[in-house]
Formats: C-alpha cells, sequence, structure tokens
C-alpha cells in the first residue's frame, strides 16, 4: 500500500518547504521528503563548537514583498529575524562607505567609488535612465554596459563586489538586463536580517507549521525515483525511516533538488519534451562558492553590526560577524565570523587555489586574523550543492514538460530574484499555478 498526498516535495530547502508553505495554506495535504536530517539547505546551521554557523545564506529577504516572508505569513508564523536593512559596508583600494541610514546610498557609493561628484552624477543618471525608461537587454553583460559609460576601474570594482557577494557571480558573467531586474525588484521596501537563532531554528519554525496543518515534513528519507507514467507525475519512491523503499503517491511533485538531479530522479533527459532539455543543456553552469568560518577572541571590525563587501579583492566577497549581530550565536567571548568567496571566472573555477587566494585577501584586509583564528568551516561548495544550481539569468522554468511535475530553488529562479528569495519566489510561483 502507498500513502497518498495532494503533493509531494522532494527536498527542503528554502524553495521546497515555502512551495510547501504555500499549497497547505492553499488547502493541500503535503508530503516534504528530505534526504538529510538537516532542514533548509543553504538555509541551515550547524552547531561547530557551540557557535551557529550557517550553511550558506546569511542576509535573508524579510520585507513584506518577500516571498520568503509571505510563505511564513501564509501560516500566520512570524520569521525571528534582526533587522539588518541598510548596514552595509564597502571596501575599495582607498577605503570603507558606509550606506548611510537616510538613503541615498547608490549615488553616495558611486561618488565615493569615483572621488568625483560630477563624473558619478552621470553615471548615476545611466543607471536610473536604465532602470526606468530603457532596461538594457541580456545580448551584453553589466560590465559591457559599465564601460559603455566609464573607465574608472574603482566604480567598476564596487559593483563587481556587490555583484558577487549578492548574485554569485562576476561582472563578466551577469546579463545587464538581470542586474536592472534584480534592483528593481530590491528597491520596493526590501529588508534583509539575519535569522537570531541561526537559519535552521527559522525553517523548522516553518516545517512545525506546516506539520500543524496536517501535512508531513520526512527528514533522513532520500527520495529514490520520481514516478511518471505516459508524460504524467505519479509520485515518488523513497526510502523511509525503516530503510525500506516506499512508495508515495501524488498527482503533483515539485522538485527541490535542482534541475540536474530533477531529470536524473525522472530517469534520464528521453522523459522530457526536446526543447526543455535544449533550455536545459544551453546554460547547465552552477555557481560555485566558498565559505570560511571561524572564531575569534574579538571582532576584526570593533563596532560593526552589518555586512562587508569587497571591491578590493579577486576571490573573497563578503564578510559577517555574526556574533555581533545576535548574541544567541556564539558563546560570550568567542566572535563568530563568516567570509565567503567567488571563483573569478564561475565557468572554469580553480577552487583550491582560489580558496588560498581569498584567505591570503582575508589577512591582507586583516592583517594578523590568520594566525589567531579558529576555523570551523573550511568549504567549496559545487556540483550537487553549490551556491546556486544556476547562473542569474539563466534559470529554467518551474514546470516541465512532464504534466504535474515542478522543480523549485535558485536554479529555477524568477526573473529579477537571487538566492534564497528565488528559492521562495520560485515556490511561490509553482504553488500559483496549482491553486490558481
Amino acid at each position: 500500500m502507498s500513502r497518498e498526498f495532494d503533493a509531494i516535495v522532494v527536498g527542503a530547502g528554502m524553495g521546497g518547504l515555502c512551495a510547501a508553505a504555500y499549497l497547505v495554506a492553499g488547502g493541500k495535504r503535503v508530503a516534504v521528503v528530505e534526504k538529510s536530517p538537516h532542514l533548509g539547505g543553504r538555509c541551515s546551521h550547524r552547531v561547530r563548537q557551540d557557535c551557529i554557523v550557517t550553511t550558506g545564506a546569511l542576509m535573508i529577504p524579510m520585507g513584506s514583498n518577500s516571498a520568503i516572508r509571505q510563505a511564513f505569513d501564509a501560516l500566520n508564523i512570524e520569521m525571528d529575524m534582526i533587522n539588518l536593512t541598510g548596514k552595509m559596508r564597502y571596501r575599495l583600494a582607498h577605503g570603507d562607505y558606509d550606506i548611510s541610514p537616510k538613503g541615498g546610498g547608490l549615488l553616495g557609493m558611486i561618488e565615493f567609488a569615483m572621488q568625483d561628484q560630477l563624473a558619478a552624477a552621470e553615471l548615476h543618471q545611466h543607471i536610473i535612465s536604465a532602470l526606468t525608461t530603457w532596461t538594457p537587454l541580456s545580448s551584453i553583460t553589466i560590465l559591457d554596459w559599465f564601460n559603455q559609460y566609464t573607465s574608472c576601474e574603482e566604480v567598476k570594482n564596487l559593483f563587481q563586489g556587490y555583484c558577487a557577494a549578492l548574485m554569485g557571480i562576476n561582472m563578466h558573467e551577469i546579463p545587464a538586463s538581470e542586474f536592472f531586474s534584480f534592483l528593481k525588484y530590491h528597491s520596493k521596501g526590501s529588508q534583509f536580517g539575519m535569522a537570531r537563532l541561526g537559519n535552521a531554528h527559522m525553517m523548522g519554525a516553518l516545517a512545525a507549521a506546516i506539520e500543524a496543518r496536517g501535512s508531513s515534513v520526512m527528514t533522513q528519507t532520500p527520495c529514490r525515483r520520481i514516478l511518471v507514467e505516459n508524460n504524467r507525475v505519479k509520485g515518488v519512491e523513497i526510502k523511509n525511516s525503516e530503510g525500506q523503499g516506499e512508495m508515495l503517491t501524488a498527482p503533483i511533485v515539485f522538485s527541490n533538488t535542482g534541475p540536474r538531479k530533477t531529470i536524473d530522479l525522472v530517469g534520464g533527459g528521453d522523459v522530457f519534451e526536446a526543447s526543455y532539455m535544449a533550455q536545459f543543456e544551453k546554460d547547465n553552469i552552477d555557481a560555485p562558492i566558498m565559505h570560511a568560518s571561524f572564531i575569534l577572541d574579538e571582532p576584526v571590525m570593533a563596532g560593526f553590526s552589518g555586512c562587508m563587501v569587497f571591491g578590493n579583492t579577486k576571490n573573497l566577497i563578503y564578510l559577517e560577524i555574526p556574533s555581533c549581530i545576535s548574541p544567541e550565536i556564539s558563546p560570550q567571548g568567542s566572535y563568530l565570523h563568516t567570509a565567503y568567496g567567488a571563483p573569478a571566472d564561475a565557468a572554469h573555477p580553480d577552487l583550491d587555489n582560489e580558496f588560498d587566494t581569498m584567505l591570503a585577501e582575508l589577512e591582507a584586509n586583516f592583517p594578523g586574523v590568520l594566525q589567531r583564528a579558529q576555523f570551523l568551516v573550511k568549504a567549496k561548495h559545487r556540483g550537487e550543492s553549490p551556491g546556486m544550481h544556476r547562473w542569474v539569468g539563466r534559470g529554467m522554468p518551474v514546470n516541465t514538460s512532464v504534466i504535474g511535475l515542478y522543480n523549485v530553488g535558485d536554479g529555477c529562479a524568477p526573473k529579477g530574484t537571487i538566492g534564497t528569495e528565488s528559492a521562495a519566489a520560485s515556490g511561490r510561483e509553482a504553488a500559483n499555478m496549482i491553486l490558481g
């Protein structure tokens, strides 16, 4: 006998759990199956030496327009967050720039980078025009777009840091249209924050709310196959908690495993219509990411409880000190630091050497840090568990040519979204296709 559900979600990352929340709020009985003992995927945490260390996400969207916030609202639960909106510091070769809490951050950033008010005002106006009148097309990259209007390397270094930190790839890899779509999406009341008790606690609250509505969230339950018959999804085969094979049946399956893994679970590309597979193969490139978390007996930046983006480096892109934001993150007297790096060429990464470069750049920016640091995580993420499954602007559609089969997650990001927000937004988009 198999268990029957209205829908099955494979994978309990941000996309899977948000999709399940939307479906459950719409009256569907849902089963979420997750191979790991942990919820959240790249938006989770692990405890290392009594410190709550993220598996990926740090700055999490939390404004009313966020698909993450709306998934929590759909089940009437709070996001336990600390608001970090506007707490950004950008480092260039000639110094640091803190975003003003009074606004005007974009023009101020450009002026700081260019050190020329007239040239900055002219470039700023070009950006405003791209946001309001003519949005550049995807036929050029955002680096190409900037090269039209400025030769100032420091302002390009500023936006390179911005792109790598927020979008996971480089200026020469991001379509200009996608960059401006992202700016538009995040200019409408966006707020960002950090989960006060860690990402896994936040995602656990969402899973508990799903189960409280009569649905199921099953960890340590890998999906062996997605079952398809006559081009229509029938359910999944899982390995249950007793280690036995079991069928779960449903007319709808959402896969939060990434487009590549979904194809494998279904049985290969021959199951799908030709144009779907052609699109998949065309842009089948993930975005690797490098992660280092470490503790010190004092923060490298005193009195700073925000996020630093680097425009003076090749691989180091981002640093946050979670202990300075939430005292719940680490024991008293231990300061958890989390740094991220990205390859200079995401299509052809050299992660071993570039990780070493990232650490060397961390040392160059904060002399003595490597000698004093106690590292809790040194990781390079790619393949089945990358920073993002596909580059920004190259996501697959959430629906597939198989009736009832949908992809959710950052591999099928709706236009203008990235990272955790794109995962949740894909879940919202797919759920809306079902619920109407």
